[in-house]
Formats: structure tokens, sequence, C-alpha cells
């Protein structure tokens, strides 16, 4: 479950915006006073009209029964200012656009759950000193759904509100679970650290304490240090709490306060990812959490809060470089100050370049980067070195298609950035360049060892395919990948089954109906139709073209590799070129010698029949690639 759609109207500085939220993080950007906290604020000020409406119904009514839960009635609608905490305001008027009461304020959610949603959309009015909180369209409003649509009525949200902190109280009073709970909603969250820390401790799952100290030693020190937290405080004996910590086993056990201001906030923060109360979804709002850590530790707690993607979503503000580049695309949202529009994440896919670009690619938060005063200059180079994984590609469509795979197949949980090499023939020209500086360049790991190599097989034979990828990884210790399709886009080919699927699931798109079997048909007539154009492609002089071609090859890879590779002379290479290209032919492995255009030709007639100029890109049909569509042949990047 989680809230796919949130729209704010005229509240604080919006007017009118609509944002379509991350199913686990949303990371709101943007320079000061754009309106990320004002975000935060309006969920909170919407949970807030939810549990301050929700109540069981008396009666039975057209569109809800007795019992049933509903949001408020048409007399239960009057709250008065100091009734609203959850948006900290000092005046009356402060949460209206402009301060001008006579505009309503509007928030609305929709909330998502297994192909079903609900969208719950709140009014707040005024009368004299008193807010006119109510849901609308109230008497035809499905509450009959919304009975079956959550099922921890009367409170299905768990709601954390963590505001940045940097000090604790000396002192902390124990008090009621009910108090922690309003302290949270209330923006003061820091001031009942210890009897948050308590609860869990005490929590009838020991695991979740246990749990709770591991993702805080990984946050603070990668696990390199262990961090405990204990107890000796009795609720039933003791009217304070006090915890205490060590940092290893031979460190004095010292109060909490003494800890620092960022370790605070790391605490803070995982304990509103461990909680032990049943909830259909948990809320957790941490507003500027990078505040007062290292970029190190930005990283991690990154990967905790992803980690913990099931049953929370988590919304977050931030304008700092280094916890947006540790990020995903699909999680940022960078608001530019506008009071009314629409906004979406960044878009997973790389951005276009120039066709002849070489050089790292540019990372897609450049441009938030920018916006937010940052100096873009080397920044590509910064992200490299910080990356899990630089991925060596001959072109920009390439990367952009390995991108999308690997966002596809096995998530986000590594960061990966590409160097585009610029052709085939750059790889063996630079490619020991490219060794000497990046082994020289390192954070953790050289550039080098975290360092691979993708590219196409083109006109090679098998067995030189093959050996390809040992020869960089024995002689260059590099990590590489030839594909055994001629290009990246005959890949395709290697599976047609699969491949009349995406096809399908293009249509689709399109709102053609058809059905695979149709398509696969399509596709082997026109598959078959292209060996009389290869046939015709490869004579004689072709053949000796692509002689030449492997003799400069040759040449290349001895240089670099070494004469073992390659003992072939020149009337061997031009009978391997032959016996290649007629095995290719006579097997049917036209994938071998089929080029991007021909894949192309091969796709655009297999679907003339549902139309004329029905043929998508590759990058389109790479975006619609699942479990179910994914091509053996890309196996290779689930081991990078």
């Amino acid at each position: 479950m989680h809230i796919s759609r949130f729209k704010i109207v005229n509240f604080k500085l919006f007017r009118n915006i609509e944002i379509n939220f991350n199913q686990t993080i949303s990371i709101l950007t943007g320079v000061n006073n754009a309106g990320k906290t004002t975000v935060l604020q309006a969920l909170s000020l919407w949970h807030e009209c939810f549990i301050t409406l929700i109540r069981k119904a008396g009666t039975t009514r057209a569109n809800y029964k007795k019992n049933d839960y509903i949001l408020g009635n048409t007399q239960e609608k009057y709250f008065s200012f100091n009734q609203i905490n959850s948006v900290l305001s000092p005046n009356f008027e402060d949460i209206f656009c402009q301060r001008d009461v006579k505009n309503k304020i509007q928030l609305s959610a929709t909330i998502f759950n297994k192909k079903k949603e609900i969208e719950i959309c709140f009014q707040i009015g005024s009368s004299g000193q008193n807010y006119v909180i109510e849901l609308i369209d109230f008497r035809d409003f499905d509450f009959n759904k919304f009975n079956d649509f959550f099922l921890n009525l009367p409170s299905p949200f768990g709601f954390f509100y963590t505001s940045p902190s940097a000090v604790i109280k000396q002192t902390e009073k124990f008090i009621t679970f009910p108090q922690v709970t309003e302290s949270i909603i209330n923006r003061d969250s820091a001031n009942v650290i210890r009897n948050r820390l308590y609860l869990l401790y005490r929590s009838t799952n020991s695991s979740l304490f246990t749990e709770f100290l591991e993702n805080l030693s990984f946050v603070l020190y990668n696990n390199q240090k262990k961090i405990n937290i204990s107890t000796t405080s009795d609720l039933q004996k003791n009217s304070t709490v006090v915890l205490n910590f060590r940092d290893n086993l031979l460190d004095t056990e010292k109060d909490i306060a003494l800890l620092g201001s960022g370790t605070i906030q790391i605490i803070e923060i995982l304990l509103n990812l461990h909680n032990s109360e049943p909830k259909d979804l948990n809320l957790i709002l941490l507003d500027e959490p990078d505040s007062h850590i290292h970029r190190e530790i930005q990283g991690r707690l990154l990967q905790v809060l992803t980690k913990f993607s099931s049953g929370n979503q988590i919304f977050l503000t931030t304008h700092n470089e280094a916890l947006i580049r540790s990020a995903d695309p699909s999680q940022l949202f960078h608001l530019d100050g506008n009071t009314t529009g629409k906004y979406e994440s960044l878009n997973i896919s790389l951005k276009d370049v120039s066709p002849h670009f070489s050089g790292i690619y540019p990372s897609q938060v450049n441009p938030i980067i920018s916006a937010l005063g940052g100096i873009v200059n080397g920044l590509d180079f910064l992200n490299a070195i910080e990356s899990d994984t630089l991925i060596l590609v001959e072109g920009a469509d390439d990367a952009k298609a390995i991108d999308i795979l690997l966002k596809q197949r096995i998530g986000a949980r590594k960061k990966y950035v590409y160097w585009v090499l610029g052709g085939v023939s750059e790889v063996f020209e630079r490619i020991s360049h490219y060794k000497t500086v990046f082994s020289a360049i390192k954070n953790n790991r050289t550039l080098w060892q975290k360092a691979v190599l993708i590219i196409d097989r083109d006109f090679l034979n098998d067995t030189h395919q093959s050996e390809l990828a040992e020869q960089f990884k024995n002689r260059m210790d590099l990590k590489a990948n030839v594909w055994s399709a001629y290009t990246f886009e005959s890949i395709l080919f290697t599976d047609m089954q699969k491949l009349s699927q995406l096809l399908l699931k293009w249509l689709a798109k399109k709102h053609i109906n058809t059905d695979v079997t149709t398509i696969e048909n399509n596709l082997q007539a026109c598959y078959l139709g292209l060996k009389q154009k290869l046939e015709g492609r490869y004579d004689d002089k072709k053949y000796e073209t692509t002689a030449q071609n492997y003799r400069n090859f040759r040449i290349k890879a001895s240089n670099l590799f070494g004469d073992k590779y390659f003992t072939s002379n020149d009337i061997q290479l031009s009978t391997i070129v032959h016996n290649h290209i007629d095995n290719c032919l006579a097997s049917g492995n036209y994938y071998k010698l089929m080029t991007k255009n021909d894949v192309e030709q091969v796709i655009s007639c297999a679907l003339q029949s549902y139309g004329s100029n029905l043929n998508p890109s590759f990058i389109e049909l790479i975006e619609l690639v699942d479990k179910s569509t994914w091509i053996e042949e890309w196996n290779f990047l689930n081991l990078i």
C-alpha cells in the first residue's frame, strides 16, 4: 500500500499542485522556500484530518452501515486553532495560501493497494477561530469500499515526523505510549527519544531491538564497530528513563545525551523504521535527515531506508548533493518553487546525448544539482568514483539500454556509472591507458577494480568471441562480456518467443489487440526472409572486407594481449570469415550477422499487418522488459 498521488490546493505557498509519489522513497529537492517542507506539512495535516475525523457510525445511512468506520459527519467538523497540531503555525491564517481564509484548503491522497485505489480528500475552511474540516463529498463517499480497503481501522497509518535535531533533553520523564505518538505527530519526537528507545528495548519482539542496533552500527560505522544501547530503568519504579550507550565492549557506558548530534539524528530516524504495531502503511516524514551527518553515512542511511520499503513509505527533504547522487533518479522530485503544476520523479532513463559522445555519461541528477547552485563541472567523475560499478560500453545507446535493464531486472540497489568509449576500435587502442589512469583513482576500490567492459561481437567467429572476454580478464584484469549476437539490438532475436511477448506488450500500448502466436509466426517468416538479403550482402567482395577487418582486429588484439591469442595467418583468417558466415546462414543463426538496421526492418515487417509505420525503437522495447521477458543473454548483468 502506498500514496500514489497527492494533491495540495490553497495550502501555504501552493495554489494547486499534484505529486505522483514513488512507492517506497520520495526525496524532495529544491532551493530554500521551494516548498519541500510544506509538502511534508501537507501530508502531516492530511493524516491529522484522518485521525481527527475517523469514528464509528451510530446509525445506518445510504452509504454506510451502523458501526462502519466513517470520516466525520455533517455536525462534528469544527476544530479550534489549538486542536490542530501537525502544522506548527503561530497564527490561525498561516496555513491558508496568501493567508486568505476564504480560499479553502484541499488535501487529497490517492492510496493504491493491490491494483485497487481509493481517493480520500479533506477540505479545510474557517469559521471564526475554528477550522472547519470535512471529507469532500461525504454523502456520496463509498464507505463500504473504505472499510474493506484498510485492515487496521481506525488507525491504518503509522505516522512519524522527524525534524532536524541536534540535541535531546538531559532528562526525560516516562510518558504513555499515546503521549509518545502525539509528540511524534507534533514534530517533537526528539524530546521523546528515550521513551521510544525504552519501548523498543522492552518490546515483546526482542529481535526488533537487535535489528535496530545492527542497522545503527551499519549506518554509523559500516559494521567496523558495534554500538550498544541499554537501560536499567523500570517504568514501574522510576519516574525518568535513562539509556546508556557504548561503542565497543571496552568502552565505558555513557548517557546517550553525550552522543553527537548526527548520531542522535540517525537514532531518531531508525526508530521510525523499527516498530511492531500492525499498520496498513507507515508514513515516515524526514525533514533534512542529512543535516548533521557525514556524506558516507548519508549513503548507508539511504540503503537502510530502501531496505525498509515493505510497509513503509518514506518522504524526505534535502538539498545535499551527496545524498542526491546516492539516490536513484526515480526517487527524486525537484520542486521549482511554482505554486501550481504537477511533479513527477526524474525519468529513470539516461538523457539523450550526441551520437558521437564519449566519456562519462552525464548523470540524470546533474540538472538538479545545478539548480541547487552546485558546480556540475567534474561532478560526473565524482559520480564514477562513488559508484559501485563503472561500466565501459561502446556507444551511448548501449549505456541507455543496459541502465534500463539493470534497474528493471535487479532494481536500483547498486549505483552504476557508464563510460562511453566511442566505438569498438577505442577499446583496443586506449584500454591500456584507461587502466593506467583508473588504477590510480581510488575510493575504497580503484576505478579499474570496479570497471566492467561490455561490447558487441561484430564479425568475430564463435571461438574468438568466447575467448575475448577471458583475454581481458587474464591479461588486463578486467571483467568483460562480449555478446553472442552481432549487436546489442540483435540479442532480441536469440529468443523469438520473448521478443514476440515484448511486441505484444508494445502493441497493447497502441491499443492494438492480437495474440503472441500470430506475432511469433510473423516474426519467424520475416526472420527467415532475411536470409536472402544476408546472402546478397556477403558476396566475395564483402567477404574480403570482413576478412580485412579481422586482420586489423588481429593486429590490435595482438598488441594488447600478445600473439598467443591470434595464431591465424591472413589466409586462415579469410577461411574463418567464410566458414563463420556460411555456418550462420546454414544454421539460421542470423542474429550473429544482423545489424541494428536489420533488427528494425524485421520487426517492422512482422508488424506490417497491424498498420503502417509500426516500428518500435529498441529502447521502447527494452523499457517493457520484466522477469517474464528477460532474455538469457542478459544474465551477465546480474553478476555486476
